[in-house]
Parts: C-alpha cells; sequence; structure tokens
C-alpha cells in the first residue's frame, strides 16, 4: 500500500499535488514516487459521517485522505493507498483520474 506523488528529477523536491514545474529549480521533469504512511495532523468529520483527515508525510508532503475502515485522531500514523476502494487501508485518496491517449 502506498500513495503516489511526484519527485523533480533535477533537485529531487517532492510534491502533492502534482506540479507542471519545480517551485525549487524551475525545470519541468517529475517521476512519480511513493510514500506508504504519514501522521494525522487533523480531522474532519463531514456531514455524511465520513472522516477526512490531513496526512503530513516525509518531506513535509501533506495528503487530504478519506479514512476507510475505522476513526482516527491527531497523531495517529496511518497507511496510505492511491486505491480508493482497498478495504484493508485506513486512508485512502484518489490524486487524480488517469485516461490513457
Amino acid at each position: 500500500m502506498s500513495a503516489v506523488f511526484q519527485r523533480c528529477v533535477n533537485c529531487r523536491a517532492a510534491y502533492f499535488p502534482f506540479r507542471l514545474i519545480c517551485s525549487t529549480c524551475f525545470k519541468s521533469s517529475f517521476i512519480e514516487d511513493k510514500v506508504d504512511s504519514g501522521l494525522v495532523e487533523s480531522v474532519t468529520l463531514l456531514p455524511s459521517g465520513q472522516q477526512t483527515a490531513t496526512v503530513v508525510c516525509l518531506e513535509d508532503l501533506h495528503f487530504i485522505a478519506r479514512i476507510q475502515g475505522g476513526t482516527v485522531e491527531a497523531g495517529d500514523r496511518i497507511s496510505l493507498t492511491n486505491t480508493a476502494s482497498q478495504e484493508t487501508a485506513l486512508a485512502g485518496y484518489v490524486p487524480f483520474q488517469r485516461t490513457e491517449a
């Protein structure tokens, strides 16, 4: 299980959401990288009862994650996945929908 983020090929800066140009070195070449877990910074309970959380990961990356299969509190370490329907993950997110050209 892991979440996908973007890494600059030139300076190795990490980004999420994805960027067109690196704000550190101003280059435009990126690769996808992965992170497996993060620390819950804050939690929001939606009117539907669904919980979302701001999750801080390595290199100060922040993800907004939908919590699946339980509840979390600030300070909890959680697993991340890019598969929103994966039942074994505590948190899921879908950063973008890819289409094949």
